[in-house]
């Protein structure tokens, strides 16, 4: 039965069934906006399945070539493993921020904005990615994976569930008011802030798991300082899917 539950299939039929019952449910208490779905839904679906089956094959396969690993003292790994998981979280989050202002900038731009193009936010549509955007975004974790090396079995797992409920989370559509936590984590309001179509918005709130990155480094931009209600979503590029989803 354990060995059952571990097949890539099983993890991924669950985990997807608990962010629907979960985060559509959040969505439907305490919902922002409105979303359109017979619009949006079969186009995320199609988005998702798309990221599943090519995405991350795509990118896997472009960061064995590559990539590169930190050269983290040997020491390391006699550490307590509560320490090296907290050191990876740490690093890798804060080489993914860095990674997120890159493809920001100049040509980059090109491997980034299909995950900007939904006009609608809500915890489906932050799947879109493309394959160049998901190979460069690996490269911290990448780097840092060494910390992690000697650790337990379900590791990979745990940390495969946590990066999607993390990337639903930051996308909800909720009206919530988080107070200090939108000073420690990405929230929800935070980072809606990041996909606005608001000039003045623009290069704000790059952080993937902590917002620390974003008050060290001056991108920080406080929800309270924005009216939600007026804020929309999309990209004004007009370029075919296939560039898009590929990140040319």
């Amino acid at each position: 039965m354990t060995h059952y539950l571990n097949h890539p299939v099983v993890i991924n039929g669950l985990l997807f069934l608990f962010l629907i019952v979960v985060f559509s449910s959040l969505e439907w208490r305490w919902g922002a906006r409105r979303i359109p779905w017979r619009t949006v839904l079969l186009a995320d679906l199609l988005a998702l399945a798309f990221y599943v089956l090519v995405v991350t094959r795509g990118a896997n396969y472009l960061n064995h070539w590559v990539y590169w690993r930190g050269p983290w003292p040997a020491a390391i790994a006699e550490w307590p493993f509560a320490a090296r998981l907290l050191l990876y979280f740490v690093v890798a989050d804060f080489g993914a921020y860095w990674m997120h202002r890159l493809v920001h900038v100049g040509a980059l731009w090109r491997v980034h904005r299909w995950h900007h193009s939904p006009k609608h936010l809500y915890w489906l549509a932050g799947n879109r990615g493309s394959i160049l955007q998901q190979a460069i975004f690996n490269l911290p974790y990448i780097f840092a994976s060494p910390l992690i090396a000697v650790s337990p079995v379900w590791l990979a797992t745990g940390l495969f569930v946590l990066q999607a409920i993390t990337n639903s989370w930051m996308h909800m559509n909720v009206r919530w008011q988080l107070g200090w936590l939108d000073w420690l984590l990405v929230t929800p309001r935070s980072h809606e802030i990041h996909h606005s179509d608001d000039p003045d918005h623009y290069n704000s709130n790059f952080g993937v798991l902590l917002s620390i990155w974003d008050r060290m480094f001056g991108t920080f931009k406080s929800p309270r300082e924005v009216d939600a209600a007026a804020m929309r979503f999309g990209i004004t590029d007009k370029v075919p899917i296939a560039r898009l989803s590929i990140g040319i």
